[in-house]
């Protein structure tokens, strides 16, 4: 594709609509009469490119940079937040990590001594290629999140501190709902997204153990932002609540409910609110996952000291897809998320933090991360997408 494109006689480069669109959010000290004549000429530059080219280039541009688009006019507006692009852009969208701990303030000294400082808030990302690290600016009233409870395609789930409930946010386009906190009062607890590939619909799904040792379940509606219990899964099959994170796949939630020696997975259907448990193909080992991979459930495991396999799910039944030998121990490789082109694992306790395994040149590569490692800390895939809770996706 060329660079440049004709615009009568005139040749205007692709970069000029985000230019003009960054021209535009300049703001408050622009007249209202200029602001509106800027906006007449932008719906004539917009013109410029057909619309399905526009379509196509806009699709290349990260989240954060499409929100400022929307800003620009109608046109822009109508199509970034139609359900199709944001259907289409999710496919294409970057993986990045994050942690818990990844939402902080830092303090932002002006250089001007008449201006006291300001904290910022920020949502701190790492590339999941080159280890880069950085971040993304929230808004004030978000300052208080204690920490990151669950992410799922873009929406990040977040505790408020000192009992203030829970917040819904997707960092790209900074839109958030608070919404209550479950039950509470329970030490082994944890959170999770549930999502539905059918309706594109969210749930926030909550597994906390009682006085009595049962393991209890509630589900809150987003659009109600109300919580209703059903029934919970067999205490005596989940072992500790908090040893593994869900994954969403094919319309259900799923867990891997012992750290090893396990022979099955428990699921929870988003449309029936049931739990089942499912046979896993061998029995579990201690850095075995589950996580996602083109659209269907993947149990990755170490069958011995230098083999790693990789299953997939499909209608009921545990097909083996990949494996990875190497001539060293990788026992210590704990998958984090994967592709249909490659997986990424986190090491145990050593450096570098990052390896991703090519399936198709059947290499590794190692990757370095900025910044230092807390000691604890368990990072977690996220989409940098411009999904919403309350604006299904075309499936």
């Amino acid at each position: 594709m060329r660079d440049w494109w004709p615009r009568g006689k005139k040749w205007l480069k692709l970069e000029s609509v985000e230019t003009i669109a960054l021209e535009q959010l300049k703001g408050s000290t622009i007249s209202r009469e200029t602001k509106e004549g800027m906006n007449d000429t932008l719906e004539t530059k917009g013109n410029w490119l057909p619309d399905d080219l526009l379509f196509k280039i806009f699709l290349l541009l990260p989240a954060e940079t499409l929100c400022k688009l929307r800003c620009v006019c109608k046109s822009l507006l109508k199509m970034i937040n139609s359900p199709t692009f944001i259907e289409d852009h999710f496919r294409q969208s970057e993986t990045v990590l994050i942690t818990e701990n990844s939402f902080h303030e830092e303090n932002m000294r002006s250089p001007f001594p008449l201006l006291s400082d300001k904290n910022e808030c920020y949502f701190h990302f790492w590339d999941i290629h080159s280890g880069k690290g950085h971040k993304v600016c929230m808004p004030d009233n978000l300052r208080n999140i204690k920490c990151i409870l669950a992410a799922c395609n873009g929406l990040v789930l977040a505790k408020i501190r000192k009992k203030g409930g829970l917040v819904i946010t997707n960092p790209s386009t900074r839109n958030h709902i608070r919404v209550p906190l479950g039950t509470i009062g329970f030490m082994q607890e944890c959170y999770a997204f549930m999502f539905s590939h059918f309706t594109g619909a969210y749930k926030v799904v909550h597994l906390f153990r009682d006085n009595s040792r049962h393991i209890r379940c509630e589900i809150l509606n987003l659009t109600t932002r109300s919580w209703h219990a059903v029934d919970g899964p067999n205490s005596g099959k989940f072992g500790l609540i908090t040893t593994h994170r869900s994954v969403s796949a094919v319309g259900a939630l799923y867990w891997l409910p012992q750290n090893e020696g396990c022979n099955h997975i428990v699921s929870l259907g988003f449309h029936d609110e049931k739990f089942l448990t499912v046979p896993l193909p061998i029995s579990s080992t201690k850095n075995d996952r589950l996580v996602e991979i083109g659209g269907c459930l993947s149990f990755i495991t170490h069958a011995t000291l230098n083999l790693i396999q990789v299953w997939i799910l499909k209608s009921g039944n545990w097909l083996k897809r990949y494996s990875i030998n190497r001539l060293y121990d990788i026992t210590g490789f704990v998958p984090l998320c994967a592709s249909t082109k490659e997986i990424f694992f986190q090491r145990e306790g050593g450096h570098p933090l990052l390896h991703i395994y090519k399936f198709e040149a059947e290499e590794m590569q190692e990757v370095n991360f900025e910044g230092t490692k807390r000691v604890g800390d368990v990072y977690m895939p996220h989409v940098k997408s411009l999904v919403s809770w309350d604006s299904p996706q075309l499936q």
